[in-house]
């Protein structure tokens, strides 16, 4: 795992964390099959111990439409043959399988607690692993990435004795030939480093559009104002964060003239702001689907009348993806305000006006559409902000959701590109 990216000393409220058995499930996000880590335990061939070679890179320079090829190689490092094995394979939602094993169960693995949504394959290899031999794929395992790929993964586990198809040989799951494992020739080359689970990182050359939106507002001295701010992903791809952190971090100014009396939710005071009166607010988690958005809330009193009051709305400056924003190349839309009382302004745009006190709430999750929809109004003409650099696209480390914490190891894998031809 990357170091952990540099906070301030208040973070934003953060949902309710996972169990560890939990997070083990939702990190290849089994929902409907067995999970990889629960059945470790249900390993009932004492002499038999796979894992996989550790000699990997990470996959880039590919686009959507690409297909990219990854192969593996796994050592029964055991004094006993595993008769009875069963592979494992998890997607990021931005991949798509190229082939459909007769001998693997597919599933489409929706959204589920901080966890993205997943493409998973649990394949029965009918065929005895001996001890001391290293197996690889037939053929490599082919993957297509979809127009919304950019940070992806594919996690590989591979387990004996296990007992998931508790009725025998399980095919069915798609028509093409089934998957096998065959025998390397060549020897193991010394000191090579073996693990019991396998990661290779998928990086392909695409965007996504995240976006700040203001309101305009009015109100009397002594009325309370609803000021909303909108954070969106525009896509074309969905993103995810490079340390278990939120991709999404903001700070939104306060107007002059008004107090705050509602804050809505992932947002609270930002302590190492240059202003005082300025709140740091971010995505619920460390990913933003593509053609996603949240509404942030604010409940504003209006102390003294300020005309043209105007608070900034911009991303902040951090060490990781959540300030850098590499995947990002629309800067017209980082930026955004929030205005109190402008002159000749006419009606509230993006706002509400009352008597009593604001709440100010939030709608659903990122990653899924909120339901407020975006103001109208006040939409930030200004540019990124100027640190905001836009850095390197390779990651080695990615992370999905809440279960970040528990994705397996990157490791190695041969593996090949196949570009798209026209």
């Amino acid at each position: 795992m990357t170091s952990a990216s540099k906070t301030t000393p208040h973070r934003p409220r953060r949902p309710l964390r996972l169990t560890a058995g939990a997070v083990a499930a939702a990190a290849v996000g089994w929902s409907l099959i067995a999970v990889p880590g629960a059945a470790a335990t249900e390993q009932a061939e004492p002499g038999a111990e796979l894992v996989f070679e550790q000699t990997a890179e990470p996959i880039g320079g590919v686009r959507p439409g690409d297909s990219a090829e990854v192969s593996f190689a796994v050592k029964n490092k055991g004094d006993a043959p595993a008769t009875r094995v069963v592979l494992y394979l998890g997607g990021s939602q931005g991949l798509e399988y190229a082939k459909k094993y007769s001998n693997c169960v597919y599933e489409e693995a929706p959204a589920q607690d901080e966890g993205p949504a997943r493409t998973n394959a649990v394949c029965d290899i009918e065929q005895p692993l001996e001890p001391g031999v290293v197996y690889e794929p037939g053929e490599p395992i082919g993957l297509k990435l979809l127009d919304r790929a950019l940070y992806e993964r594919l996690d590989v586990n591979i387990l004996a004795g296990v007992n998931t198809f508790p009725d025998g040989t399980q095919h069915g799951g798609g028509t093409d030939p089934v998957l096998k494992l065959v025998a390397r020739t060549t020897p193991e080359a010394p000191g090579t480093v073996h693990g019991g689970e396998l990661g290779v990182d998928i990086t392909a050359e695409n965007t996504a559009d995240f976006a700040l939106t203001g309101s305009k507002v009015r109100g009397a001295a002594g009325r309370t104002v609803e000021a909303k701010v909108t954070f969106a992903n525009k896509g074309p791809a969905w993103a995810r964060n490079d340390v278990y952190g939120p991709i999404g971090v903001f700070d939104v100014g306060i107007p002059e003239g008004t107090k705050v009396t509602g804050v809505p939710e992932f947002c609270e005071p930002a302590e190492s702001a240059e202003s005082a009166a300025t709140y740091r607010c971010t995505t619920p988690y460390n990913y933003a689907d593509e053609d996603s958005e949240r509404a942030y809330v604010f409940g504003l009193r209006i102390e003294k009348v300020v005309a043209n009051a105007t608070g900034k709305v911009a991303f902040v400056k951090g060490d990781n993806r959540w300030g850098t924003l590499p995947f990002d190349k629309n800067r017209t839309n980082n930026t955004a305000e929030i205005v109190v009382n402008e002159p000749g302004g006419g009606a509230s745009s993006g706002g509400t006006t009352s008597g009593g006190t604001s709440g100010g709430t939030t709608g659903g999750a990122s990653g899924g559409t909120d339901g407020a929809a975006s103001s109208t109004g006040g939409t930030g003409a200004g540019t990124q902000l100027d640190e905001l650099a836009e850095t390197g696209t390779t990651d080695s480390t990615l992370l999905a959701g809440g279960a970040a914490v528990v994705l397996l190891a990157a490791g190695g894998a041969a593996v090949a590109i196949r570009r798209r031809t026209s």
